[in-house]
């Protein structure tokens, strides 16, 4: 008898991932294991984009396993131009599937627009770890939204700046 998938909202997501800072030593540990090659058991194609050309819009797929954490996932991503700011339906929607590796079954679905924006931020955080000049005093953050936010959240949970620009 087959299990019904677990359903995280938005909410759910953000209350598992109440701290970017909680990404980091696991998205270390994936991007070695990704960096190293067929060695690193990372298997991740080049995302595949649909075009929706009578919406103008696109689906992207993104799936990968990864050996070492023994985990299965898809992204799927649905991007649509000329949504203005007064649409109630945001441009980029993302929904994140888990599956158990041993037999494909459906484990989960998760709302994919905050594990992205966490992800993405945390990533850049590695970067600039590694990156950064140790005098670096002052964060300019260039944009708004939703990663301008993530961004903000992570660099001042890992970093001290005398100033935020």
């Amino acid at each position: 008898m087959s299990r019904v998938p677990a359903f995280l909202s938005a909410a759910e997501v953000e209350e598992h991932l109440c701290s970017s800072s909680l990404l980091i030593p696991p998205l270390e540990t994936a991007l070695a294991n990704f960096s190293s090659g067929p060695e690193g058991g990372v298997m991740q194609p080049v995302r595949t984009v649909v075009p929706v050309t009578k919406h103008r819009g696109y689906l992207g797929v993104m799936p990968a396993y990864s050996a070492a954490e023994d985990a299965l996932t898809t992204k799927l991503v649905t991007f649509y131009e000329d949504r203005g700011i007064t649409s109630v339906v945001p441009s980029h929607q993302a929904t994140v599937l888990l599956f158990e590796p041993s037999n494909g079954t459906l484990l989960a679905v998760m709302d994919g627009n905050v594990i992205t924006a966490k992800r993405t931020a945390a990533v850049s955080a590695i970067a600039t770890k590694f990156l950064k000049p140790p005098s670096s005093e002052v964060l300019c953050i260039l944009g708004a939204g939703v990663q301008a936010y993530s961004h903000y959240e992570i660099f001042t949970e890992q970093f001290s700046f005398k100033e935020v620009i």
